[in-house]
């Protein structure tokens, strides 16, 4: 006769089994929830790291970074002129001319870098500069992450033990400049100086397609930044931008517009309006650096005839990071804004 506890165990086992299926199905959706929840956390954390980077952009483009001298009265733009084989590079002063208010930025001699009129190209008000941001294979300027070029000697037979020694120049550029020990400054050359300056911009792959940000000049020193974390590289759209501006090439060519549309379906953006003002801190401020073992907040800062201040608190500059003006302030939009 069959024992009927054979069916009953093949039952309960198929059950059991059955359970942990579900179990495990259950475990693996809410995994991937909780990894789709992440990303969502890592892209708004990418978009707001891009509001700090666009402020910065913003700053320093109102004085540096300008590589063409002024327009001439012919319309002509010349290249950029050379000393002794080297690109020079004029200082603006600010997007609103700190020494007669005009609209900027402009070169010493109060001529404009670019074409200011409006509605023509960046960085004309109602103009827009976009910025896919990536890691370059070697930034321009790039220098070497030696830590110490120089370490003291601890061999306490030798002559120069504990002695700072300056045998090797710190820090030294990634780009060999020929120097050696044995020829001193001497045997430095500017041969490679322009790849030096210019670096190698080739995008790493596995840092493209992460943020951008887009700033868009709509008064002489306002600004509506765009913070993006996705792969439409600051696009605002297809028809209006990507094929007027043939850039299909990025998206796969003409018919990459449902790739783009994917793209843009998964990427957050965010709007700000933000005011870049030539103000800075007085340089007879206490800033930083005080007696640290009487003063707790260290970031504080005040004017030298404040009642809290006292004769020997120390100064510094050491934390007046705004040599290109400040951000006076910083409003986060809650719509997409008209033009950005």
């Amino acid at each position: 006769m069959n024992d009927p506890r054979r069916g009953t165990i093949l039952i309960v086992v198929a059950g059991i089994s059955a359970l942990l299926a579900s179990l495990a199905l259950t475990f693996l959706v809410r995994m991937r929830s909780d990894v789709e929840e992440s990303q969502l956390v890592v892209q708004y954390a990418q978009a707001k790291i891009m509001l700090a980077a666009a402020c910065n952009y913003v700053q320093e483009s109102s004085r540096m970074g300008w590589d063409r001298y002024p327009l001439k009265s012919s319309g002509a733009s010349p290249t950029t002129p050379t000393v002794d084989g080297l690109h020079i590079h004029e200082e603006a002063f600010g997007w609103i001319d700190e020494r007669d208010g005009r609209l900027g930025p402009l070169d010493r001699n109060g001529l404009p870098f670019a074409d200011l009129t409006p509605g023509g190209k960046w960085p004309a008000v109602g103009t827009s500069a976009r910025c896919p941001m990536y890691v370059m294979k070697r930034p321009p300027y790039a220098t070497q992450l030696t830590a110490c070029y120089n370490p003291m000697n601890r061999d306490s037979t030798s002559p120069d033990f504990c002695w700072p020694l300056l045998k090797y120049p710190d820090p030294q550029p990634v780009t060999s400049n020929g120097w050696t020990r044995a020829g001193g400054p001497s045997s430095a050359t500017n041969t490679r100086y322009v790849d030096f300056e210019t670096g190698d911009r080739t995008p790493q792959p596995q840092s493209t397609g992460k943020s951008w940000f887009r700033v868009y000049r709509d008064g002489p020193g306002t600004f509506v930044v765009t913070c993006g974390s996705g792969g439409t590289m600051g696009f605002r759209d297809w028809a209006t931008e990507v094929v007027p501006q043939n850039q299909t090439g990025l998206f796969g060519g003409p018919g990459g517009q449902a790739l783009f549309d994917d793209l843009k379906s998964t990427e957050i953006r965010i709007w700000y309006r933000i005011e870049w003002t030539a103000a800075s801190t007085e340089v007879s401020y206490h800033n930083l650096d005080h007696d640290f073992g009487a003063i707790w907040e260290h970031y504080e800062s005040w004017p030298p005839n404040a009642s809290h201040t006292w004769s020997g608190a120390v100064r510094t500059q050491t934390w007046m990071k705004n040599p290109v003006g400040t951000i006076r302030w910083i409003q986060r939009l809650v719509t997409e804004p008209t033009s950005w």
